[in-house]
């Protein structure tokens, strides 16, 4: 039996849409930050933790953790030694190249501490993209870290917002189980990032 093309279309857009719908009745929190201008949605069963003293990542500004598996959330700010405008993108002749400059500074930076917070062994790249922001520059970054607890990936979505020396970034966390359970929580929280351009 031949599809027609739009049939087609129409079942790869259903089965695109399947795991954004699973979740999608799920009640969610927002976390509003007015100094920074970002706001995102967490689950709203995940309860809010302690923010640790600001250091060499910068400074956490919310921490949550999921109740039902091995899985948190951190939003945080981290300062920047050199300020990106728009401009600087714009004009810049191979913007590609910037963006991976700031990729590679971010994973080892943010990614690398991570690591040796989680006491890991090794740590892999596994995916890196750049996102649409009008904000500023947005990158996506994920890696699994091999910790004494097992396998554990680190998600994190990164805003460099124009003219500001500062990058916003959210990590989500999982161990083991909780890594591929949690895709479609973590993919909603990345998706629900806002960042207000002054």
């Amino acid at each position: 039996m031949r599809r027609s093309p739009a049939r087609c279309v129409l079942l790869m857009i259903i089965l695109a849409a399947w795991p954004a719908l699973g979740g999608a009745d799920s009640p969610t929190t927002e976390y509003a930050d007015p100094q920074y201008r970002f706001t995102f949605r967490f689950p709203a069963d995940w309860e809010r933790q302690t923010l640790p003293t600001a250091g060499e990542g910068g400074a956490v500004r919310l921490a949550a953790r999921s109740a039902a598996r091995p899985m948190f959330v951190l939003a945080i700010v981290s300062p920047l030694v050199r300020v990106v405008t728009r401009e600087d993108v714009e004009g810049h002749p191979d913007r590609d190249t910037l963006v991976a400059e700031l990729i590679g500074r971010t994973i080892d930076q943010v990614y690398g501490k991570m690591s040796r917070d989680l006491s890991a062994s090794r740590m892999v790249v596994d995916e890196t993209q750049r996102r649409a922001s009008d904000a500023g520059i947005a990158f996506s970054i994920h890696t699994t870290h091999a910790t004494p607890e097992g396998p554990t990936s680190v998600a994190g979505t990164h805003v460099i917002p124009f003219g500001e020396a500062y990058a916003i970034t959210l990590l989500v966390v999982a161990r083991g189980d909780g890594a591929s359970a949690g895709e479609i929580e973590r993919r909603r929280i990345f998706d629900s990032l806002r960042v207000t351009a002054r």
